[in-house]
């Protein structure tokens, strides 16, 4: 996967990283407020942020591992 493929799917990811970031920080923010929001989707806001950034780790390994065999190869 050449690195001009994988910049826009990390993009992408990464913008779905941040807004689970951004409901995390509103669920807070509505919990200060005084506010009880639904600790499920607490819950649900960090297992969205967990596959996210899984995904970003096994985005840029396959990457990786792309380059190092072209690498092993070449010698």
């Amino acid at each position: 996967m050449a690195a001009s493929e994988v910049m826009p799917v990390l993009r992408r990811l990464g913008q779905h990283y941040d807004g689970a970031n951004e409901q995390l920080d509103d669920y807070f923010e509505r919990g200060m407020r005084g506010e009880e929001p639904d600790p499920s989707e607490f819950f649900a806001q960090l297992q969205k942020r967990q596959v996210s950034q899984q995904a970003m780790e096994a985005t840029i390994k396959l990457n990786e591992k792309g380059k190092k065999a072209a690498l092993n190869e070449s010698k």
